[in-house]
């Protein structure tokens, strides 16, 4: 079976994930196990370095861009550790993208295995912070979760005229505060600092969203760990007509 009449005529058929962060593109590194048709590149948070890294990611080759990471929730019934596939991304302001079809259905399999939902995903270009601020976004764009690459690697794919599927893991729930400056926790690459995650430890009012967040995050982690495994295990995004 092929989605979407990717395979080129060589038979070569390449993935490219688009993972904003260290702790997600290593996640993929590791279950990927030196399969070559994995492209995992890292792009940093942030629409316009998301975008940058799909470029990047079909120059190499990518015949399916696929955005791989971690989520907020931006409904109540999409609780901390669900898997989000959505159906269709949507940028604040723009009309929404839909994800290929046949691709969804393919990741849409792994609702046997995992809490699944897939109504849109909105991407941002900051952090929304506050419980009032999921909410208002909530209302404006209808959708269940929040990122912010998504909508961009789906824009990067349309223009290519390559498939595009999103596959995220929530960590914050709809009424969970995010520490104040927690974007700050990360560089423009993608990776840790620790000197302003530190600070917010040495808070004392920032400690009961630090605990909490702490725990959805461990939640999280483990789930698009085994995500991640259950795509190279299942060969769920593998295009069976060009390995034929």
């Amino acid at each position: 079976m092929s989605c979407d009449g990717v395979a080129p005529a060589s038979g070569a058929f390449t993935i490219g994930f688009i993972a904003a962060l260290a702790v997600e593109s290593s996640i993929l590194r590791r279950a990927a196990a030196g399969d070559d048709s994995w492209l995992v590149l890292q792009s940093g948070p942030g629409p316009q370095r998301a975008a940058a890294a799909a470029a990047r990611a079909l120059d190499g080759g990518a015949r399916l861009l696929v955005s791989f990471g971690l989520a907020g929730s931006l409904d109540a019934a999409v609780a901390s550790g669900t898997v989000l596939a959505p159906r269709r991304v949507v940028a604040e302001g723009a009309a929404p993208l839909a994800v290929s079809a046949c691709w969804h259905a393919r990741v849409a399999a792994l609702a046997d295995e995992f809490r699944l939902a897939s109504g849109d995903l909105l991407t941002v270009s900051a952090a929304l912070e506050s419980p009032a601020a999921k909410r208002a976004a909530a209302r404006a764009s209808g959708a269940v979760a929040v990122d912010m690459e998504s909508a961009a690697v789906a824009a990067a794919a349309a223009r290519a005229g390559v498939p595009f599927v999103a596959l995220r893991v929530v960590v914050d729930a709809l009424d969970d505060a995010l520490p104040r400056g927690a974007e700050q926790w990360i560089d423009e690459r993608g990776n840790r600092r620790l000197a302003p995650a530190l600070r917010a430890v040495f808070s004392a009012n920032q400690w009961r969203p630090l605990v909490t967040l702490a725990r959805r995050y461990r939640l999280a982690r483990r789930v698009l760990e085994r995500v991640a495994h259950a795509l190279a295990a299942r060969r769920v995004l593998v295009d069976l007509a060009a390995r034929s």
